[in-house]
């Protein structure tokens, strides 16, 4: 397979920002929305997001499995990428507007709808376009170039997004602080649905020219099926680095999941920063991508991409518990003073840049995964490995998002609490359960990290063996699929 041009390259990677305008909407603001703003307890809005991603459960090996046998004219990735992505990205419009006096039963209800309806859709967006990203390239560094490009889009997104949200909409109003008021949240779900729907079809109309290159269906393959479904999936997990890097994914995402939740009442209540502090963390946010792609760059070429995933790993124990416990040690100056913000600064870059490189490593090494599973089962199922790695880190992230809302609730932190009026028992119990959390969980990804057998020299002897069995097959005489 050639190489891809710029335009192709970048195209698909742009592919990747409507999947990071969900995560800074659910990150940052849907669960805050939901229990500061509407007024829905914390356990009840944690329940909403882990009942929608479990959801996913069902709805991603089949949408896996089942792209993996499409046939059209425009291949078999493209038309559920656009099937999925214009009714997901116009959904983040009834996200943020709930009906007027549903009540605390109705608000849950509405939340867990529009969350599964969003996420559905996603999953018809998202599980073809990864299974395509494995599928541009064979070449094992070509793959880390385009998860780069790929990452750092779904990165400019997950910045921009906070940051003019921050700046332009949430900034503080003649009637309060502006992150509490609901008005504000319909403009941001208008901003979401415009830049997902920009980036859902530029992917789409850019990459159309790889659609010939790309695999299809084989010709003998069955249609999709339950059974076939669950089959492949349990193929798939009988892959031992398969298996372990899904424990990787579990325990990394779970800590994701847990700090995206928290991040806005830290940044609220715990740091009492302003709105234009928060969208000034695009600064060093912008830092510490770039360096992840510098890092990664750098060092990939010279080591393996599982001793990498470890240290960054371990990067983001150090980033989860040295700023907030210096604070509950009492080692910091009081809020506002000019040490604090810098030192979040500081933060950022350590744990954006080891969470940044945990996504390039990963999407580059389920890509050489796939290989090692082609060579053992001789079948190409991106659609299904992707589907099962999504499924994971979603899942892990509903769960995260549920843990973080019984951490809001155990915290005692009240519906429409201004910064500064939250106790200090309330805070010093936020800030411990960050802590222990996530530095736990880290710690858990490194442990399972440390347990992937497949090093740059394992990789070349595997596309070397599928090289020698594909010259075979396509040599005269020879058994085809077509024949």
């Amino acid at each position: 397979m050639r190489t891809l041009t710029a335009v192709e390259k970048w195209a698909y990677a742009i592919g990747n920002m409507p999947y990071s305008v969900k995560d800074a909407a659910f990150g940052s603001f849907v669960v805050f929305y939901y229990t500061q703003v509407a007024g829905l307890p914390g356990s009840l809005a944690g329940l909403a997001m882990f009942l929608a991603v479990s959801w996913d459960a069902i709805t991603d090996p089949i949408v896996g499995s089942w792209s993996d046998t499409v046939r059209s004219r425009w291949g078999r990735r493209h038309p559920p990428i656009l099937l999925g992505g214009v009714p997901f990205a116009l959904l983040f419009l009834a996200l943020f507007t709930p009906p007027d006096a549903l009540g605390t039963r109705g608000l849950f209800l509405w939340m867990l709808l529009v969350s599964v309806l969003l996420r559905t859709f996603l999953t018809i967006y998202f599980i073809p376009y990864s299974a395509m990203g494995a599928e541009l390239s064979t070449d094992y560094d070509e793959r880390t170039v385009i998860a780069k490009a790929r990452v750092t889009m779904g990165w400019l997104a997950g910045m921009c997004m906070p940051a003019i949200g921050f700046l332009f909409i949430f900034n503080l109003r003649d009637n309060g602080d502006g992150r509490l008021v609901a008005e504000n949240y319909v403009t941001y779900g208008w901003l979401s649905t415009l830049v997902a729907l920009a980036g859902i079809l530029i992917c789409t109309w850019g990459t159309r020219t790889v659609i010939a290159r790309l695999p299809s269906a084989s010709p003998d393959a069955a249609g999709f099926s339950l059974t076939a479904t669950l089959q492949d999936f349990q193929s798939a997990f009988g892959n031992h680095n398969f298996r372990v890097s899904v424990g990787t994914s579990l325990a990394f995402g779970m800590a994701a999941g847990v700090y995206a939740t928290l991040s806005m009442y830290l940044a609220t209540y715990f740091w009492e920063f302003s709105t234009a502090q928060l969208a000034g963390l695009v600064v060093p946010t912008a830092i510490g991508t770039l360096l992840a792609f510098t890092v990664v760059g750098r060092l990939g070429p010279r080591y393996d991409k599982t001793a990498l995933i470890g240290a960054a790993t371990l990067g983001v124990a150090f980033s989860a518990f040295w700023f907030i416990g210096l604070r509950q040690f009492g080692l910091l100056p009081d809020n506002g003073h000019p040490l604090i913000y810098p030192l979040q600064w500081l933060n950022t870059i350590i744990g954006v840049l080891s969470i940044a490189s945990l996504q390039i490593l990963f999407v580059s090494l389920l890509a050489d995964i796939l290989d090692e599973h082609e060579r053992d089962t001789g079948k190409r199922q991106e659609g299904v490995f992707f589907a099962a790695s999504a499924f994971v880190n979603k899942t892990t992230s509903g769960v995260g998002s549920l843990v973080a809302g019984i951490v809001v609730q155990l915290s005692g932190i009240q519906a429409g609490s201004q910064p500064g009026d939250v106790s200090a028992q309330s805070l010093s119990s936020l800030g411990w359960f960050t802590i222990v959390i996530i530095t736990l969980l880290a710690l858990v990804a490194f442990f399972f990290a440390r347990r992937i057998r497949l090093s740059r020299a394992d990789h070349q002897r595997l596309r070397e063996e599928l090289g020698r069995r594909a010259g075979a097959l396509a040599a005269p005489g020879a058994d085809s699929p077509e024949g």
